[in-house]
């Protein structure tokens, strides 16, 4: 099975977001994880919406709307999870922010899946 550009990219964005949801509960349980761990994540969804350009900048003309939302909705989880984590909360991980940078990346992997594995 050989994949394309844009599956490539979805999974990577999917790993990013698995890596997130056990920060999650990483977080409602109070538990210690190495500060790589945060590196990880967030280089993880660098990847995908690199890739993910990439292969949308590829088949523009064919694509719906929807998959720009999808592309924007990302892309303004990561600049979010880097502004709030990176810089305004280094030490600490306010669960309602991290919450809604989770649901924000989520609803544009939704938006992507179409997209990626469209028959």
């Amino acid at each position: 099975m050989n994949l394309t550009l844009t599956q490539w990219a979805f999974l990577a964005l999917s790993a990013g977001a698995c890596g997130g949801l056990l920060f999650a509960v990483l977080l409602v349980t109070k538990t210690r994880y190495p500060r790589w761990f945060g590196a990880g994540h967030g280089t993880l969804g660098l990847l995908g919406l690199l890739l993910m350009g990439v292969a949308l900048k590829g088949q523009a003309a064919a694509l719906p709307s929807s998959a720009w939302w999808g592309f924007a909705a990302v892309a303004a989880a990561l600049l979010g999870g880097v502004t709030l984590f990176r810089f305004l909360f280094p030490d600490r991980r306010p669960l309602p922010l991290a919450l809604l940078h989770g649901a924000l990346a989520i609803g544009g992997l939704v938006l992507l899946y179409p997209v990626a594995f469209r028959p």
